[in-house]
């Protein structure tokens, strides 16, 4: 995969869980056709989602526990906030919602 031309969308790995509910793979669906904002959505969402495999933090906590000023520094650099997990929109329909009112078309 090539860098996407987005620097927001830098902040969303391809091998990040999370992401293939969000942006599912074939289809057609490319890190290009998300703006800013989009890349902030998405991130928020994929990064606020707790995981066993980091004893149930998300990766937001668990960078903010190893280091606040730095956690606080990559999210603000990437537009990213955590999410309170009740409020998480792991789903493409919910990327279209975000987009709609901002008059963009769904992305699939």
């Amino acid at each position: 995969m090539s860098a996407p031309k987005n620097p927001s969308a830098l902040a969303l790995s391809p091998h990040r869980p999370g992401l293939d509910k969000m942006l599912p793979k074939g289809v057609g669906i490319s890190f290009d056709d998300l703006d800013d904002l989009d890349a902030s959505f998405v991130g928020s969402n994929v990064n606020s989602e707790p995981r066993p495999s980091l004893m149930g933090l998300s990766p937001l906590a668990l960078l903010r526990a190893a280091g606040p000023g730095v956690a606080d520094a990559l999210a603000e650099d990437f537009g990213i906030v955590e999410l309170p997990y009740g409020e998480l929109g792991l789903t493409l329909a919910a990327v279209n919602r975000e987009r709609s009112p901002r008059g963009l078309g769904p992305l699939a």
